[in-house]
């Protein structure tokens, strides 16, 4: 079916460039143009929901590690790739909102931005454990927070 599509658009565009068209043509083309990459599989998505079941594994120890205070360990996990892109490296490496771009789905925008927040916060969340000891405050390590930034995180990756 795509291979069908991108044949018709190529004999289209061998056509247009070899005539002089009118509006109402270009536009009769052009709604042809429009429907081809509509006809075309995504393989981009099917690749995005594999990379997001491996992040979500990778986030499984996560509650664990919080529960027993180890906040490197959490910090390493989420600074390792396919997880970092998702939050730390800016939203041009991010490869769920890539996706969601090309694809067109404000849904999967808006779920990649929910995502990247939770996992941002989540390292925060740890980093600030690690030098509760340090600074001003009540001194409280808090373990609720980032158990609840990792759960978000979790169910938006299960959501793709």
């Amino acid at each position: 079916m795509a291979r069908l599509a991108i044949l018709t658009f190529a004999a289209v565009l061998r056509e247009t460039t070899s005539m002089v068209l009118s509006r109402r043509q270009t536009l009769q083309r052009g709604s042809l143009a429009a429907v081809v990459p509509l006809l075309a599989p995504t393989p981009a998505l099917a690749s995005t929901k594999t990379d997001a079941e491996k992040v979500l594994e990778a986030l499984q120890p996560l509650s664990g590690f919080v529960d027993d205070g180890k906040w490197d360990a959490v910090r390493t996990v989420l600074a390792q790739s396919p997880i970092v892109e998702l939050w730390k490296t800016g939203n041009s490496k991010n490869w769920i909102r890539a996706a969601a771009l090309s694809a067109g789905d404000p849904e999967l925008i808006e779920l990649s931005e929910d995502l990247s927040s939770a996992l941002q916060l989540t390292d925060q969340y740890v980093y600030d454990n690690n030098f509760i000891y340090f600074q001003p405050g009540n001194g409280k390590v808090k373990t609720k927070e980032p158990k609840d930034q990792i759960a978000v995180a979790k169910n938006k990756l299960k959501a793709i």
